[in-house]
């Protein structure tokens, strides 16, 4: 299984959603891929991790320094649809951006 990405308020509705139906986020966040970002290391393949509004300056950075660094790797194209999730997130109170692996 993937981490599939939500968008969600805080009583669950979901307003938005990534899937990660090939592993591309699964595999980024089992490599060190992500160990030098603020936010993106502590994704896990077989857990959950809850990113809220204060949070989303921090992780959209974090996904601009990995798709720069990248290029169009398959995980810089995921992280990108990622972002919009992000963008929205900004703008939001009471809402959360849930990544759920399994």
């Amino acid at each position: 299984m993937g981490i599939d990405a939500f968008l969600r308020t805080e009583s669950g509705e979901e307003l938005a959603s990534v899937p990660d139906s090939a592993m591309v986020l699964s595999r980024a966040a089992s490599s060190a891929a992500f160990s030098e970002s603020r936010l993106l290391r502590y994704l896990v393949p077989l857990g959950d991790t809850i990113f809220n509004q204060a949070q989303a300056p921090d992780l959209r950075d974090d996904i601009r320094v990995y798709v720069e660094a990248n290029g169009r790797s398959p995980a810089s194209e995921h992280l990108r649809a990622i972002g919009e999730l992000v963008e929205k997130l900004v703008s939001l109170t009471h809402a959360y951006l849930w990544f759920i692996g399994d």
